[in-house]
Order: structure tokens, then sequence, then C-alpha cells
């Protein structure tokens, strides 16, 4: 007989397996076959698609699996039109009354919105083995364990037609086109723990060079009390790490970062304090006319993950957000990065790009918008500021530093910028005809100043002029000097690709959008109703630009949808042939490979698109191996049935799955950020 405790292990998987069967979309009916903890030694009988214990065992039925003494076998099934009332049985119930309880969980659990592909989905049998003798708990499989899971999968494989759904047909939804694929209203739920986890289960084999630590930022909490944030920029920022260890081990874990804003609104019960887009909840108009001749405080730095000081200090920000530092060891919060010089006399700089940094001397690039006092004009004069930090500069945390000033550039029609891309030679940097709206800021806070409510989010912080071209600025990076603008037809974007120079041309690979994707506000995406939401990708665009002649070409990669773009750091600010990121197919996020010269696509092989989210990828070479695709692609993936996540380790040469690190059941990772690799620590 089973131990106690494996008979707990198995009850645990079975109510993974009705969690993870909740709320299927296009499936009228989830049943679960159930297997008793330990029953005739752990062997598994299946007969037309259904398991059954040995108990149970009906006439007809064909042994799968026997993983050996003392172990608990849960078997979960999704079959299209059948019966909770035929899953459970009347007499496996009497049998094993956590049954009929799990077949309930698994029909009327919580709905989650799949791609429309889950509709589709083909019978699946999924078996998981825990007992006193299972090494796959903590750590990477083990030989003799991933033989007998690799047995269990051929066998279960002859008894369905499929394993998983790795592909979608446009064909089969409305107009060519899939249905919403991404249950957003979950995954903008907040975030309710700090969690840290040793030893994660790891399923496959990790390369043996990984060593280093994956972390990300990300929005992670909306509301406090019953006020509710207008942005996911203004969700208070959470970080998210990942060690890879000696001998494949893995540790998880995740911390507030800790500022005076969440502070703030945390003591409070409320929002209590000025973010990017949302306001304080302030009963009394005086109060409120009191507020607005307070400074912002700008600590909420949820997007942009990096390392600065020639990598040995680390910072987090975001759109509104000064640098915030925190140590990698304890992942401790230091506050604001500690900057003395010219660029503190000017005014807070807002809309930060993503930091760029220079893969061989270290230095530290990004540009920010800064609203300069014009005297002459009474008012206010915005400039782009383009600075760096110097990997020179002082590597003890928190210690105080300069910021080196490369050049300002002043425009009337400033617009946000995202990401920059450096050369050689040059910052290459992108305005866009997407400038401030400063009529739309002003209006809303003119209805918060009358009524209390805020509603401006940052689709209202811009408006959208394709009368104007999109200008490329290509900047020296020593002297600050800038060859004279590039006007390129209008063009929406966020994330430049990687551009690099030949001779007298600097070529600019991009990904762009007609115009700026249809946006939502948190409260709207946050209930799911997002029916029209289309869309996780632009079109990759080559732009060459003659710094001799001034003349510039583009030729397109049409109907490509791609977008987070990563290379291989080898090649950034070179010519590159490969880069990796996330696809919209027909609705649902795919991990691909793109190659640049043949235009051909490659997606990760193992996903199940039917249910599995991957986002924001990070790209890490391998040590010592130039060739453009050697290393891996990390990716956080949501798997959306459960609401679990697990980091996808891809190798990038052949886009194949090498392991995966399932984070602790049941906690949730809300909608995140960039994040980086930080090699060896």
């Amino acid at each position: 007989m089973a131990s106690e405790r494996s008979v707990q292990s198995v009850h645990r998987q079975l109510a993974m397996a009705g969690r993870h069967l909740s709320g299927r979309r296009g499936t009228s009916k989830a049943v679960l076959g159930l297997v008793a903890g330990g029953v005739a030694g752990g062997v598994l009988y299946v007969r037309q698609g259904e398991a059954f214990a040995p108990s149970l065992r009906p006439a007809g039925s064909q042994q799968v699996a026997d993983l050996g003494p003392d172990a608990a076998v849960a078997a979960s099934l999704s079959l299209r039109g059948a019966s909770a009332t035929d899953a459970a049985g009347s007499q496996g119930s009497a049998r094993h009354p956590t049954s009929a309880a799990l077949v309930c969980c698994g029909v009327l659990g919580a709905g989650t919105v799949l791609a429309h592909a889950a509709t589709r989905r083909r019978p699946r049998i999924t078996v998981a083995a825990a007992g006193t003798t299972g090494s796959a708990v903590s750590g990477q499989d083990d030989d003799s364990t991933r033989a007998q899971r690799a047995s269990v999968r051929r066998a279960t494989a002859t008894a369905t037609e499929t394993q998983l759904v790795t592909d979608v047909n446009p064909l089969d939804g409305p107009d060519g086109t899939y249905q919403v694929g991404i249950d957003f209203g979950g995954w903008l739920q907040s975030a309710q723990e700090e969690v840290e986890a040793k030893n994660l289960r790891v399923e496959g084999k990790l390369p043996a060079w990984l060593r280093g630590s994956l972390v990300h930022a990300g929005p992670a909490k909306f509301e406090f009390g019953d006020d509710e944030f207008v942005d996911w920029v203004d969700g208070q920022a959470m970080l998210y790490r990942v060690r890879f260890l000696d001998e494949g081990k893995c540790e998880y874990r995740n911390q507030w970062l800790d500022t005076s804003n969440h502070r703030a609104h945390r003591t409070a019960g409320r929002i209590a304090v000025r973010e990017t887009c949302s306001r304080p909840t302030l009963p009394n108009p005086l109060d409120r006319f009191m507020y607005m001749f307070e400074p912002p405080n700008n600590e909420n730095g949820n997007l942009h993950i990096s390392k600065f000081a020639g990598g040995k200090r680390c910072c987090s920000m975001s759109v509104g957000s000064s640098l915030l530092e925190f140590t990698l060891t304890d992942m401790k919060t230091l506050g604001k990065v500690n900057f003395n010089d010219e660029l503190c006399e000017g005014g807070p700089l807002i809309f930060h790009a993503e930091p760029h940094v220079d893969p061989v001397t270290g230095e530290w690039f990004t540009c920010a918008i800064q609203l300069v006092v014009d005297l002459d004009n009474f008012g206010l004069k915005p400039e782009y500021v383009v600075y760096s930090i110097e990997p020179t500069a002082p590597q003890e945390p928190g210690a105080e530093l300069a910021r080196r000033l490369i050049t300002r550039i002043e425009t009337e029609h400033p617009s946000p910028v995202h990401t920059i891309a450096l050369t050689e030679k040059y910052i290459v940097m992108i305005q866009i005809p997407y400038p401030l709206n400063w009529d739309g800021m002003l209006n809303a806070e003119k209805k918060w100043l009358l009524t209390g409510e805020y509603e401006g989010n940052l689709n209202d912080y811009n408006t959208w002029e394709p009368h104007r071209p999109t200008l490329i600025r290509l900047i020296d990076r020593v002297t600050g000097e800038q060859v004279t603008p590039f006007e390129a037809d209008p063009f929406f974007f966020f994330h430049v690709i990687n551009a690099f120079e030949e001779g007298d041309v600097v070529t600019l690979d991009v990904v762009c959008y007609d115009e700026p994707p249809v946006g939502f506000p948190l409260k709207q995406a946050r209930s799911g109703d997002v029916e029209d939401w289309r869309g996780g990708g632009g079109e990759v665009r080559r732009f060459h630009m003659n710094v001799a002649t001034g003349e510039i070409t583009c030729t397109g990669w049409p109907d490509n949808c791609f977008d987070e773009p990563k290379v291989n750091p080898k090649v950034d600010g070179i010519r590159h042939r490969y880069s990796f990121g996330v696809i919209d197919d027909n609705g649902m996020l795919r991990l691909t490979k793109q190659d640049h010269e043949t235009h051909e696509v490659v997606k990760w092989s193992d996903q199940d698109v039917s249910r599995e989210l991957p986002w924001q990828p990070v790209f890490v070479p391998e040590p010592y191996n130039e060739r453009e695709d050697a290393g891996v692609l990390l990716s956080f993936v949501r798997d959306q049935p459960t609401g679990n996540t697990f980091c996808v380790v891809v190798n990038t040469e052949t886009m194949k799955e090498c392991a995966r690190i399932h984070f602790p059941e049941g906690h949730h990772i809300p909608l995140h950020g960039h994040g980086t690799w930080m090699q060896g620590d």
C-alpha cells in the first residue's frame, strides 16, 4: 500500500488536474480519469481514452505504465462531449471519493479565455508520478526518472491522437482570424505574495554552461482598497529573479520594489500619490488643488532592468520613473540612483528609453524628455536629453555618480522613445509623429481637480499625427554631433532590433506599425472585455541611411507580425542575420527565430498553442561559441487554464525546447515588462 504522504501527493496532483481543465472554451464537458495512489504498485490501464486504476480495470483495457511500488499516479483526460457522470462513475466515486469533487472542479472552475485553437483540441492524457521513489520533485530529472516519463509518454501516445496543439489554422477563425487568445482578465490580476523557492522542478536538461540570473520587472499591484489604477504602467513594481546554479539547480524569488510610492499607497489603503496615469483619491477639492503643486515622487521602476557602472550595479526604471537601484544578491531596494550632475538642475526626466549597454565597453546609454523652464516665453520647453553612465563610474551600490551628457535636442513635438540602438559610432534615436498631447493632459488634470476622477491613460497622453514624417537621428556617441535627421514615412514603433554601419551607410532594423496599436484602459482589460484586440506585432522594416549623401531607403518584411525582438549580444551593433522574439500567430503568441536574409520564420516547436502564452524573451549567448544562433532563449510562459507560470529554455539554433523550470504551484505572475540576463551572478 502507498504511504500516507504518497496518497496526499496524488490528491494534490488531482487537484492540479482539475484546475488544469477549468474553464476550457469550446469543450462542452471536462472528463477526469482518476487513479488511486499506490494501488497495485501504481499500474495504469487505459481503454478507449479513459484511465483506470487496477481495482476499476474494465475488460479489454491495456496496461500502459508500471511506475513501481509506492507511487502515486494521477491521470487527467479532456474529451469533448463526455459527461461528468461518465468520468466519475458510481463505482469510481464510491471507491475514490475525491473523484466527483475533482470532476466538478474541472467542469465548473473559473473561466479562462483561450485561443480558438482550443476548440479543436484532441484527446490528451497527461500522466504525472509522485512518490517516495520519485526524484523530479526538485532539481533536474535523473536518467531513470526521464526514462520512466518517456516510457509513459510513448505508451500514452498509442491511446490518443496527439499530445498537444502545436499549430493554428487561420481558416478556422472568424473571417480568417482567430478570436482573442489571451486571457487578459487573469493575466492582469494583482500578485499576492513574495515567494522564495529553491530546488525548482526542472523538466528536460539545462545546458551545462547556463549559469547566471534572469531578472524581470513588471507592474504587479493594480489596486489599493477600492481604488484602481488607470493604466497598466501605474501598477506597483515587482522584481523577479531566476537563478541558474550548478548541477542544473534553479531558484526563484520575487520581491516588491520598495518605493516611497508603494509604501504610501499601502499605508493609506488607497491611491495616495501621483503615478504616471493615475492621481490620488482626495475627496476635498482644496486638497486636490494644493496637491497639484507637489512634485511627483517618480518611484515605480516597473518596466526595464539593466546593469550599469561596468555591470556592477543594477537598476529598474519605467516610463515615468526615476532610476531605482537594487542589489541582485538579496533583491534589496536602495532607492533612487544617487546622481550628482548638471542634469539634476533641469527638473525630472520623463519617458526614459530602455537602456542600451555597449556589449564591448559596458557604457550604458539612454535618452529621456526634460521640460526646461523657458524664461523668455514664460513656459516650459521640451528637450530630448541623451546621456550615458560610463563603465568607470563608482561601482559600490548606492554610491554617488555623475552622468555624461551627450547632447540636448530641442523639439516642438516631443514623442516618447521606447528603445534606441547603438552602432560603433552612433546612437540611433527614432522620433515618431506621436507627440505629447498637452491639451489632453491638462483636460484630464482639470477633470480630476473638479470631480476627483482622473481618466487619462497613456494613449491619451499622445496624439497620432501621420501628416508628419518619422525622424531617424544619428548622434555621435562621443561628441553628441547629429547627422541631419533622416525623414521616413510615418510609422509607430516600440522596439529597435539592431543597427550597424558598413562604409557610409547605417542600416537599421526596426519593428514598425502603420499606426499606434489599440490600447485599453486597465479596468476594461482586467475585465476581459478586449474582444477587439488584434495583433501582437508589427512589420520588420530595414532602413539604409547614407551619411555622405543624406539619402534613406527602406525595404519591408510584410505580414511579419513580430515584436519584442532580441539579438545575440555578440552581434549587437554589427551586421546580424537572426533575431528572436514573439510573433502574433493568428491571435496566439509564439516564440520565434527570424532569418533576416531568407525571411524564414521558425517557431518554438514544443509550444502548446491552445494554452501556453510566452512573453518577453531574453537571449543568452553560449560562451566561447561565435556562431550567431548559439545560445538559448528564456521566456516566462503562462499556462492559461491554471494560471501557473514556468520558464522555458529553447535552443536558439533548432528552436526546440531544452527544458522548462516550474515556478511554485498557484503562484501568479502578472503581465510583466522587459528582462535581462546577468551572466554568472
